[in-house]
């Protein structure tokens, strides 16, 4: 697929930063929005639940370094060692109100001292795949970044995963440049698109993010009824 066009950003590459100190832990605690809930994952809480939720969608998996996995064993195995990283803080997504589990995703990269952290490890099953839910969920990960003091959200994906680019886009994130042969994944070559979103541009986001959300702008089936970028467009044209 041909890649994006990177989108020059306007941030001086010297300017100075004389009160930085550092950028806030990502909260073990719940994370509450209107349709979902994000707790902190905990593989014996979680993990069962979660390796059911993907176990007969091997499709899930093209695009992700890791799965799909063989049984639930092998799932819990990677589930714990992902969760232990010093660097990485996952959730599973709930459903509001309720106690169905219905994916996860998180940070990763998280380098507190720089202020920089990738949203990473985005697994979504098919009920919560381009949901308001969905949407929802990414929404309270960027917020809670960017409160914590975040300078920079980083969104990667591989170059073949055009649903992957298309989310990006839709979210907010910039395309910056492809990272050519950052991995080796499952026998192949992986080229990896890097997209960002800088603290700088969330104030105008978040108020889109808002606007979308918004009780009225679904209907009764939970259809939108205008899209995230149309609130973006806007957002921007008020700028």
């Amino acid at each position: 697929m041909n890649s994006p066009q990177a989108t020059p950003h306007s941030t001086p590459s010297s300017q100075r930063l004389p009160n930085w100190r550092s950028a806030g832990k990502a909260p073990n605690a719940p994370i509450q929005g209107r349709s979902v809930f994000l707790l902190p994952l905990d593989p014996p809480r979680h993990g069962e639940a979660l390796f059911k939720l993907f176990a007969n969608d091997e499709a899930h998996w093209a695009h992700l370094p890791y799965g799909p996995f063989a049984d639930e064993e092998s799932f819990m195995s990677w589930l714990a060692l992902t969760v232990s990283a010093a660097d990485t803080a996952l959730y599973a997504v709930f459903k509001k109100d309720s106690n169905q589990v219905l994916g996860f995703l998180g940070y990763r990269q998280i380098v507190q001292a720089h202020g920089t952290v990738e949203i990473g490890h985005v697994n979504f099953s098919q009920a919560l795949r381009q949901t308001r839910m969905a949407s929802e969920a990414m929404y309270l990960l960027l917020k809670t970044a960017f409160e914590l003091g975040y300078r920079r959200c980083e969104w990667r994906c591989d170059s073949r995963n055009a649903a992957s680019v298309k989310a990006a886009r839709r979210l907010g994130f910039q395309f910056e440049g492809m990272l050519r042969q950052a991995m080796v994944v499952k026998g192949r070559n992986r080229d990896t698109l890097l997209f960002s979103m800088l603290d700088g541009e969330w104030d105008g986001l978040c108020q889109a993010y808002e606007a979308y959300l918004a009780d009225d702008n679904f209907d009764a089936e939970g259809r939108q009824l205008q899209s995230l970028g149309r609130f973006m467009a806007a957002e921007r044209a008020l700028a």
